[in-house]
């Protein structure tokens, strides 16, 4: 069947050779059965390559595989037809996609946009995925600065370790230990490089009796005496952790 398919391409181009479109069109059927993975079109010139490629991921969107489409379409750098793809996705609030797709058609504009409609609805791995590929650093403060205020702990130590905060990720941990968020806040202090709060955070584990944990958070904290404790009173270390 696939030599069949490899056969028939020449054929093809032969008859419809005069026009680049129309030799496109007619290569479709065959070039989707064979599969976008599976193609060698290094025959082909570079503008009837795009056009054939162009010209297959019309057919994919029409199909509904718009991941091959987008694929197709990078290839050839229509930048114009990703970002209309990236609208069709918006249409469908299928927001991710859409960042997917103005981010290969390199359109900022698009992207600043979409991540204010996702901040504005509370969508807030959107919106950090979005302003994070601007690499807008106040709109990505002004997400994380809003993710705190929502108590979306994790996205907000997400994006001020991505900028590198540390009296902010010490700010989210404070307020994690004050809520007894104690992961979020051992995350939070381990990224801000916080020995003084993992320590007293080492303290909140052994008060609860979670060993393990009060273990992890000392060692963070280089608190070698309290490691050197949980070690000999109760078995607790690197190889054999108990709670």
């Amino acid at each position: 069947m696939v030599d069949h398919i490899t056969k028939s391409i020449p054929e093809l181009v032969e008859k419809y050779s005069d026009e680049h479109k129309e030799t496109s069109d007619m290569m479709v059927p065959i070039l989707l059965k064979k599969g976008l993975d599976n193609l060698d079109l290094s025959m082909f010139s570079p503008e009837k390559k795009d056009a054939i490629l162009n010209s297959l991921a019309e057919e994919l969107i029409k199909r509904g595989r718009t991941q091959d489409a987008i694929k197709a379409l990078t290839m050839t750098g229509n930048k114009q037809k990703l970002i209309e793809v990236g609208d069709s996705f918006v249409s469908m609030n299928m927001l991710s996609n859409a960042i997917d797709c103005y981010h290969l058609a390199n359109a900022q504009d698009k992207l600043i946009e979409i991540g204010e409609v996702c901040l504005r609805d509370g969508q807030m791995t959107d919106a950090i995925k979005a302003f994070k590929l601007v690499g807008d650093s106040d709109k990505l403060n002004k997400v994380a600065d809003e993710c705190f205020k929502r108590e979306k702990y994790q996205s907000a130590i997400e994006v001020f370790n991505i900028l590198g905060n540390r009296e902010k990720l010490i700010e989210v941990g404070d307020k994690c230990l004050m809520y007894d968020q104690l992961v979020y806040a051992e995350k939070a202090y381990q990224l801000a490089d916080a020995k003084d709060k993992l320590n007293r955070l080492g303290d909140i584990y052994l008060k609860k009796e979670i060993l393990s944990s009060a273990y992890r958070a000392y060692k963070l904290a280089n608190n070698q005496t309290m490691l050197e404790f949980l070690k000999r009173n109760f078995n607790i270390g690197d190889d054999n952790e108990t709670v």
